[in-house]
């Protein structure tokens, strides 16, 4: 390399460390800052998710304490004097025959009166039915219509044995000229039975008619920002409150992916894109009343602080790389002083081949330590045989990290594709769970930081990657397994059966039905542990059987739908130094069993556990 006439190789050491360690210290900050701007945002963002069901969840609190204001109303008119005045008045429409005397009217009307003596909501009115009437009092006056409340629609939800109340939540109800809400009006339901005294039989039912306002009430304190959509849905699924009020009374139906006819979490948040932006949307649901707040928020409304953070990091990096270039030139020219020093002692020392010539006193900094270390120099040299013997068993180590590295991306890259497949085929829920699988099995890897796991957590892990693959074959897969309770607890090399068990799925299907068996059996054989993967597909002809066996042996690369075979047969001889064996038996037409013999004594697994420590 050439720069302005000057050769790279003939900078002055200097220059070359002022590069490097600006360089080097400069992709420092750079990941620094970068990885502190993704922890920043992830940070903020998780907070944000958590923050908004929490607000959420406040917000159906006060929703619940209305609902149950309503149905201790309704509940006012079996305490005394109500209850003694409705008791009167059915007495009275008994004795006439069912005939609605104005006596017995005037005494009704008086006991439904404890709707217009609350004064902490704005009520519309309430319904008092009979097995052939309703009687309907709203402000001060009231009527008689012929209906009866076997005829409603709700009555099969009533609670006819405990006599509680029942929540309708939102319904259509017509109004009448004394009422200021005129017409056909949503409105807020609570319906309350009525037993007479010493009778379990349902005598009539009390409906309380209340306007939504209080939930517009509460819901106008909510604000997410621009662009924010907010909805209240009832036990029926139907809107409540909605930002867009022309959705108020409609069914719920599955809007931006929620959909409450299947079992949800009581309060959740996911990141939707709704019409082309980015959405959080956040919902909770109440195990008291079963209403749901649902919010609709803007992504970018909650990046605002996240772009904030971004500002103020680019500025730090900026900063930081001007103090790495000047903190580096001090550093270089600190570390050089004492080598032009050392390269000027060293022209004394004319004939190479001649004794070390020495220098006078020697002081205790660079120049004096590298002239110690040159007397002992041959001594250090005894101690060659024992670094080389180490750097071999760091070599392996190396060996054995690398081949794990090439089963990782080569698992992933399938699994990914059968989730692809999955959600592909419309399969969103399995697709899901493929997901939630996946993320089960990174856990597993990121936390086996050595390389050695137990039997049993290879097996859970197997069972993981099993349960991804029956999203793409669904019943044509079986799975058997099979393993020694005593074997649970030694210690084999982290992935080592899963490629095996890709292997089984891919070459695997029955040429008779195309189905998918797979035993996967860990058994005890004399001094060795048997850890075989099975399979009933077409099987391997023995020719080429005995090319694959001979180029595993040989250390031969390849095709690639052999890396797993490969990798498992390298990493088990370098991990057990020779005395594991690895076997494939197969039969066309009737399947191939792999086998990996792993001994129990002499240098075991927990034996390499030790000498990593």
């Amino acid at each position: 390399m050439q720069v302005n006439g000057w050769r790279l190789r003939h900078w002055p050491i200097a220059y070359k460390l002022v590069i490097a360690f600006s360089m080097l210290l400069t992709v420092i900050v750079v990941v620094v800052g970068s990885m502190s701007y993704s922890k920043s945002r992830g940070a903020l963002e998780k907070q944000t998710k958590n923050y908004v069901p929490q607000v959420l969840d406040q917000v159906n609190v006060r929703l619940e304490d209305y609902v149950n204001d309503v149905k201790t109303l309704s509940q006012t008119a079996l305490v005394e004097p109500y209850s003694r005045l409705i008791e009167e008045a059915l007495d009275g429409f008994q004795d006439a025959g069912g005939e609605r005397r104005l006596e017995d009217t005037i005494k009704l009307h008086e006991a439904l009166s404890f709707i217009t003596n609350n004064s902490s909501h704005p009520y519309v009115g309430v319904l008092f039915y009979t097995g052939s009437g309703v009687y309907v009092r709203q402000s001060v006056s009231g009527i008689w219509l012929d209906a009866s409340f076997e005829d409603q629609p709700w009555f099969e939800d009533v609670d006819r044995d405990q006599f509680t109340p029942t929540v309708l939540g939102t319904i259509q109800f017509k109004l009448f000229a004394d009422n200021p809400f005129i017409g056909d009006f949503y409105a807020f339901s609570v319906v309350q039975p009525v037993v007479r005294r010493n009778s379990k039989e349902l005598s009539g039912i009390v409906q309380i008619i209340a306007t939504l306002e209080p939930i517009r009430d509460i819901m106008r304190d909510i604000d997410f920002g621009d662009g924010s959509k907010l909805y209240v849905v009832d036990n029926r699924n139907r809107i409540v409150f909605a930002s867009d009020r022309s959705l108020l009374g409609t069914e719920w139906e599955s809007a931006y992916g929620l959909g409450w006819s299947e079992e949800r979490d009581a309060s959740s948040s996911i990141i939707k894109e709704v019409e082309g932006e980015d959405m959080l949307i956040s919902y909770n649901r109440s195990a008291v009343s079963g209403w749901k707040v649902v919010g609709v928020i803007p992504l970018e409304n909650v990046s605002k602080e996240v772009s904030q953070v971004k500002i103020w990091i680019v500025v730090s990096v900026a900063i930081g790389i001007l103090g790495v270039v000047l903190l580096s030139a001090m550093l270089s020219i600190g570390m050089t002083n004492p080598l032009r020093k050392l390269t000027r002692m060293t022209r004394m020392q004319v004939d190479l081949s001649a004794p070390p010539v020495h220098i006078g006193q020697v002081s205790n900094d660079e120049i004096g330590q590298l002239d110690q270390s040159f007397r002992q120099m041959m001594k250090r040299i005894q101690l060659l045989s024992s670094e080389v013997l180490q750097g071999k068993l760091l070599h392996q180590e190396a060996e054995i990290r690398a081949l794990q590295s090439q089963i990782n991306p080569h698992f992933l890259q399938n699994t990914l594709e059968t989730i692809r497949m999955t959600i592909r085929k419309g399969n969103l829920e399995k697709g899901e769970q493929g997901l939630v699988e996946l993320g089960r099995l990174l856990r597993y890897h990121a936390a086996s930081v050595n390389e050695m796991v137990s039997v049993k957590t290879e097996m859970d892990f197997i069972l993981n990657y099993l349960s991804i693959q029956q999203l793409r074959f669904g019943d044509r897969l079986n799975i058997k397994t099979e393993v020694d309770e005593e074997l649970s607890d030694v210690l084999i090399p982290s992935l080592l059966l899963q490629p095996l068990v890709e292997n089984a799925i891919i070459h695997g299907p029955s040429p008779f039905d195309q189905r998918i068996r797979i035993t996967v059996r860990i058994k005890r054989q004399g001094d060795y542990m048997v850890c075989a993967v099975m399979d009933e597909g077409k099987g391997i002809p023995s020719d080429e059987l005995d090319v694959l066996l001979e180029s595993l042996q040989q250390n031969e690369r390849q095709q690639a739908r052999r890396i797993g075979l490969e990798n498992v047969y390298q990493r088990i001889q370098l991990t057990y130094a020779g005395q594991a064996d690895f076997d494939i038996e197969s039969m066309e037409d009737a399947g191939t069993i792999v086998s990996i013999y792993i001994p129990l004594a002499g240098r075991t697994a927990i034996d390499y556990e030790e000498e990593r420590r």
